[in-house]
């Protein structure tokens, strides 16, 4: 089942909440998924979108077990829904199930309903409490429906600093995202939230790096062969890479000849031209798909994909990352697809320029986010109301601060990568993926993700960590250049040459920071900036296209004339954030 929204009401709730809410189910639909069923009882409601052949949706108003994404499998096995009942009451055994998930169950009619998440949280999931009144749902714009409530302008504040959210915020007034591990009860117009789980941790001496690796290197296999095995029509996700390398490696040679493999991008880009040879090498089916294949979108229909792209978002990430890819993954299976996505926990590439041995301190945390997270996907600050900006600048900054844990700086910054970029930034396109396909990424592994934040910072700086493991997977893959140039198997390894081929790496790229802080530039996704270039296109030519932008107090007005009379351009970032709010205001309409 796609989206999901259940209310719980009081005697004391306002009566309108007692009544499905029109607006609140609008938001749960989208072009190809509708709203299937909605129970109503004395004490709430409960919508449905389309179920599943593996959802349990029992009779209007009875007992019901769905399941809120794709995946339902653990590193041996597939899962049935019936086997979530009692995982679902008291969380034995969620942790292994792997992340993105969520189902919802009521064991009887008229008794509570119990919604949970994944160990990481990466199947978005969102909660609202109001007087006498409590929701949870797949949908954030739903429940900002429900409530009626304005823009949250601290949760607006971040995503325009980062272009994404961090700890629970949405840009929402009073509706939170589920921490990670959550099981929520609603009952009686109440909600309780607990957690199954504590957060994976780094405390006791750091495991010896072969120890880790061999254990590392075993979940990956256990998770690619069996998986195939029991999925033998599963797509890897192939790229120039080392996440999906690792991947590749994982996969036993005998599941390789004619295993699947699509690579998104130009035919001679690092990425595809990598992925072919890899592919011609191990004999594996190999698809490539590119963005530039077809036509370009007119700019009216760019301007459709990107309010599609953002709805599909919930508002809470770049529709111009999203927008370019929905033609293409139109025209691909989607099926069970393996994709590699936490290496970068074990890979530590946010440590370099970090200085080593440090503390925790707010001057660390403020260079970390000049410097990377305000870099790539902030807004232009002249696009936004001056005292807008200035107050996003300092709640963000102080949010960030707080958010850092007391101790070893680098491992501070594990933490945050881990619980707040990859459990935000990456699962806000992961849950829009985990609900349209089988999303398998074996990197997800709990076990895997504690042995990778367990390893000493020093044994994962400059992928040694990840290098090693290349090459306990397969000696012969591992000495294959990546897409950057270095090599797995070099990296594995602290040689004198290996320092310095990483040394000139690391400063190749400091440059370009360096060169992006200086021009205020951003680094768009694949495909942003065309698309992006389109949307504005269709503002100039048809300006009540974003006419609800000059109502907005966050734009600067003169900026916006400025737009589109040509005057100026606007980042993909920039128009990204525009889009949301574009949404965001149609459907308060």
């Amino acid at each position: 089942m796609r989206a999901f929204l259940a209310v719980s009401t009081a005697p004391q709730a306002a009566e309108r909440l007692r009544r499905p809410v029109e607006a609140a189910l609008a938001c749960l639909a989208d072009d190809d998924v509708s709203v299937a069923r909605v129970d109503e009882a004395p004490d709430g409601w409960v919508a449905f979108t389309d179920a599943d052949d593996t959802d349990l949706p029992g009779p209007p108003g009875g007992a019901f077990t769905v399941v809120l994404s794709r995946m339902l499998r653990t590193r041996d096995t597939d899962l049935s829904t019936a086997d979530l009942v009692a995982m679902l009451d008291g969380g034995p055994g969620l942790t292994e199930v792997l992340p993105p998930f969520a189902a919802a169950h009521r064991e009887r009619p008229g008794g509570p309903i119990t919604v949970a998440n994944d160990w990481l949280g990466f199947r978005q999931l969102f909660w609202w409490r109001g007087e006498g009144v409590a929701a949870v749902s797949t949908s954030a714009r739903a429940l900002a429906a429900l409530s009626g409530a304005g823009l949250d302008r601290d949760g607006l504040g971040t995503q325009a600093m980062m272009g994404w959210q961090i700890h629970d915020q949405t840009i929402f007034e009073g509706v939170r995202a589920f921490p990670p591990a959550t099981i929520a009860t609603l009952e009686g117009g109440a909600l309780r939230l607990r957690q199954y789980a504590e957060p994976v941790s780094q405390d006791g001496p750091a495991p010896a790096l072969e120890d880790a690796v061999a254990e590392m290197a075993d979940i990956l296999v256990r998770w690619q062969s069996g998986y195939l095995e029991a999925h033998p029509e599963s797509v890897l996700q192939l790229t120039g890479g080392h996440d999906s390398r690792i991947l590749l490696g994982a996969t036993p040679q005998k599941q390789r000849q004619g295993m699947r493999a699509l690579t998104l991008g130009a035919e001679t880009s690092p990425d595809v031209v990598i992925a072919a040879r890899l592919a011609r090498r191990y004999g594996i089916r190999h698809e490539v798909y590119r963005l530039d294949e077809h036509a370009p979108p007119s700019p009216e229909h760019a301007h459709a994909l990107s309010l599609v792209a953002a709805k599909g978002l919930e508002c809470l990430g770049s529709p111009m990352a999203l927008a370019p890819l929905l033609t293409v993954e139109a025209r691909l299976d989607q099926g069970h697809r393996l994709s590699g996505l936490g290496g970068e926990v074990a890979r530590g590439f946010y440590y370099a320029g970090q200085p080593v041995g440090a503390q925790t301190a707010p001057a660390l945390v403020d260079r970390l986010a000049r410097w990377r997270l305000f870099s790539n996907e902030s807004v232009e600050a002249a696009a936004l109301d001056r005292d807008f900006h200035a107050a996003a600048q300092e709640h963000t900054h102080k949010t960030l601060a707080e958010l850092f844990p007391a101790g070893d700086w680098l491992r501070a910054t594990d933490q945050f990568y881990l619980y707040h970029r990859m459990h935000r930034w990456s699962a806000a396109h992961g849950t829009f993926a985990g609900v349209r396909r089988h999303f398998v990424n074996p990197m997800f592994d709990r076990r895997f993700i504690e042995l990778a934040l367990a390893v000493a910072p020093a044994d994962k700086r400059d992928s040694l960590l990840l290098g090693r493991l290349m090459s306990r997977l397969d000696p012969e893959l591992a000495r294959i250049p990546l897409d950057t140039g270095l090599v797995p198997a070099r990296l594995g390894r602290r040689s004198v040459a290996t320092r310095m081929t990483v040394a000139a790496a690391t400063a190749r790229k400091a440059a370009g920071k360096v060169r992006q802080r200086l021009t205020n530039a951003r680094k768009p996704q694949l495909g942003a900036a065309e698309v992006s270039a389109l949307v504005l296109a269709h503002w100039r030519a048809e300006p009540s296209a974003c006419a609800a932008l000059y109502d907005s107090p966050v734009v600067d007005r003169q900026w916006l004339d400025g737009l589109l009379k040509g005057e100026h351009g606007a980042a993909a970032t920039t128009v990204a954030f525009l889009v949301n709010l574009i949404v965001v205001a149609d459907e308060r309409k």
